[in-house]
């Protein structure tokens, strides 16, 4: 059976990818060793147009396989779903069996050279995609996913320890490294619902349903938890195909919709927007007539193009906790497309996108003491701006942003935990503007004296580091770009009270004189502390992990 299942598998590649791998580096090897190379490099792209909802085109352009490769046969950036795919692949043509655990040693340390940004030991086709990695790993919020696409049965003992050692090495108590296992029963079972232009149709249940029958036929009413959970488990990212954003993973707004879920789930339907899927047709089936309590519909060209976030969020827990996911009840609006003119289903898509978003940072703008600071500042000749506005403004000498003011004042904490939060999850410092961390930071005993000071230094640390970072390479490029919080903060500490007060008179020439010299002291210990105590460790998880960061900072006062 293994052998019909693997030549099920080379079919769809060879339909689907033919013509757009690049086999050019291997033009000169013999017609076998080429069509091996195909199918290895297209199952890598195959895997990411399941695991990642890649398209075709975008998955088969991810390909880095070749010499230096070290073991990444696949690169992806989803900067919608702020994931960063890295794959490696083997076309089993037994269909039995596994990877060599020596490749898989070989990735593993592949993937720590990528995060640490050594490039220079990579071929150019990672190189090419070098702007991508490093633009995924300057945000703290993407998550990196590792994939292992294979046509064989399941992982060794041993290839499982090597990816569990990984895994556990770089993860804090937060996953930042996940791992997905393609292996062979995933990618069969894959093609039933795969990447091609199928429709996804299926029967619909909702209860306390409604209709609108023009201009355009819409029904709309409750389904539960359990069916989209369903829905999920079979279609996945494919139900997003004609979304503008596909499902972010872990976010500060999914984490909110997932504790609904779990605490207050009577509440969700009240606290949750609800999903808009657009059909092709939909049938209403003679099931229940006219009753409204409960009504079964024939759905056919299902798209989910609002409520991406609130759909995998619930698809998150179908498998781990489905009995949660029968206690919630969701809004759902569907539009049937039957009688609609040209171009009314993207106007959908659009519409239901772009309502102005509220973000918890905007809820700073209710805070008084957000007020007396911009008063403050401005009698200092210094435009603060904490209300988000469409002025395109740049922080300068009489320009302050409310996000540098914050990571400023982060890093002025005493406690080191705050300056890693700056790297690691800036938006906590937000989440909540009557609790801490935000109430420690804005209160009334910080003056606008103290604010300037604290965010010209950390601006300049920043800056310096920054510059540092644009001429490095590697892991010392790594530290000096993550590392400015907690340099900062470490010179924060440092410093004498005296410099904060507002009656101190000599601060610009402490700022001139002493802060270069300092800096320049503690940047260059960072770089010495990092690589004497984590040489093991991936740069941008040291410098965003609580623990490490603590025992960083006593390192680096003593």
């Amino acid at each position: 059976m293994s052998k019909i299942t693997v030549n099920r598998i080379k079919t769809y590649l060879l339909k689907n990818f033919d013509g757009k791998i690049n086999l050019e580096d291997v033009n000169k090897k013999t017609a076998d060793d080429q069509q091996r190379y195909f199918y290895t490099r297209a199952l890598s792209a195959y895997s990411l147009t399941i695991a990642a909802g890649a398209n075709l085109d975008d998955a088969a352009d991810s390909i880095t396989d070749g010499f230096n490769d070290n073991g990444i046969d696949a690169i992806y950036f989803d900067r919608q779903s702020k994931s960063l795919w890295l794959v490696q692949s083997k076309f089993i043509e037994s269909g039995v069996g596994a990877m060599d655990n020596g490749d898989i040693e070989k990735f593993a340390k592949g993937v720590k050279k990528l995060i640490d940004g050594d490039f220079e030991r990579f071929n150019d086709k990672i190189k090419n995609k070098s702007d991508d990695v490093l633009e995924a790993l300057d945000d703290a919020s993407v998550k990196i996913h590792i994939v292992l696409a294979y046509t064989g049965k399941a992982l060794s003992v041993h290839n499982k320890l090597s990816i569990n050692d990984l895994l556990e090495d770089q993860n804090d108590t937060e996953e930042i490294l996940f791992f997905t296992d393609f292996n062979i029963d995933i990618a069969y079972k894959a093609l039933e619902t795969g990447v091609g232009s199928t429709p996804i149709s299926e029967d619909i249940f909702i209860s306390n349903w409604g209709h609108i029958e023009e201009p355009f036929k819409s029904y709309y009413g409750l389904i539960s938890g359990t069916d989209l959970g369903i829905l999920w488990e079979k279609y996945g990212r494919r139900l997003f195909t004609e979304n503008i954003r596909s499902f972010l993973g872990n976010s500060n707004i999914n984490d909110g919709i997932l504790n609904v879920i779990k605490e207050e789930p009577d509440f969700f339907i009240y606290f949750n927007n609800g999903i808009t899927i657009l059909c092709n047709t939909i049938k209403k089936k003679p099931m229940g007539g006219s009753d409204k309590t409960i009504g079964a519909f024939t759905c056919h060209g299902i798209a989910v193009v609002n409520g991406a976030q609130t759909l995998g969020s619930i698809g998150s827990l179908a498998a781990s906790n489905p009995e949660q996911l029968s206690k919630i009840k969701v809004f759902v609006k569907f539009i049937s497309l039957e009688e609609s003119p040209e171009g009314f289903g993207q106007r959908v898509t659009v519409s239901t996108n772009t309502q102005n978003k509220v973000e918890k940072k905007d809820f700073v703008s209710l805070d008084g003491e957000q007020a007396r600071i911009k008063l403050e500042l401005k009698l200092e000749n210094i435009d603060y701006h904490y209300k988000r506005t469409d002025e395109k403004v740049s922080s300068d000498v009489s320009n302050f942003l409310l996000e540098e003011v914050g990571f400023a004042l982060a890093s002025f904490w005493p406690n080191v935990d705050y300056s890693t939060m700056v790297k690691k999850e800036s938006g906590k410092i937000w989440d909540d503007v009557t609790k801490p961390p935000y109430t420690d930071l804005f209160n009334g005993n910080i003056s606008a004296q103290q604010i300037i000071k604290i965010t010209r230094i950390y601006r300049y640390v920043s800056n310096k580091m920054n510059d540092m970072a644009f001429k490095a390479y590697s892991r010392e490029r790594s530290i000096y770009r993550y590392g400015n919080s907690l340099v900062a903060h470490i010179i924060f500490q440092e410093m004498s009270s005296e410099i904060f007060s507002d009656s101190y008179q000599n601060f610009e020439m402490f700022f001139e004189t002493e802060l270069p010299k300092i800096a320049e002291k503690y940047i260059k210990k960072l770089y010495l502390t990092v690589e004497r105590n984590y040489s093991d460790s991936m740069i941008v998880y040291v410098l965003r992990n609580y623990t490490k960061c603590r025992d960083l900072k006593r390192l680096l006062s003593n």
